[in-house]
């Protein structure tokens, strides 16, 4: 598992006045290549806050046959963010389509997020 936004940017040793201003955000087309192929992407937000656009978002979901699961399963120094995951249905992949918009919207919002994509074809 991957974990970008800013909890990543604090453990390199940017603090979080540092990162308010900034930085954090952005539509994560910087690094949306490395996202294709994931099974799984959570999103951790800032609790307490339904975020602006959030039920379009789990609509878009709903109707890419993807499900959108809160969960409690979330990395220690993370453990007052709450976090949802997305998956397909079935198991496959994500779509390409949906991991560009929910990726998108978690940088839009400085969201935290991390995925799991299966190394195909290792032994």
């Amino acid at each position: 598992m991957t974990l970008h936004g800013r909890g990543s940017l604090t453990n390199a040793g940017f603090t979080r006045a540092q990162l308010r201003q900034g930085g954090g955000r952005g539509n994560g087309n910087d690094h949306l290549d490395e996202l294709i192929g994931a099974t799984e992407l959570f999103v951790y937000q800032t609790p307490n806050k339904k975020p602006k656009g959030f039920d379009s978002l789990k609509l878009f979901l709903e109707a890419s046959e993807c499900e959108l699961i809160f969960t409690l399963d979330v990395p220690p120094e993370l453990k007052n963010y709450e976090a949802f995951r997305v998956t397909h249905k079935g198991g496959d992949k994500i779509p390409d389509a949906v991991l560009r918009r929910c990726h998108s919207w978690a940088h839009g919002r400085n969201f935290l997020h991390s995925f799991f994509k299966p190394m195909y074809g290792q032994r």
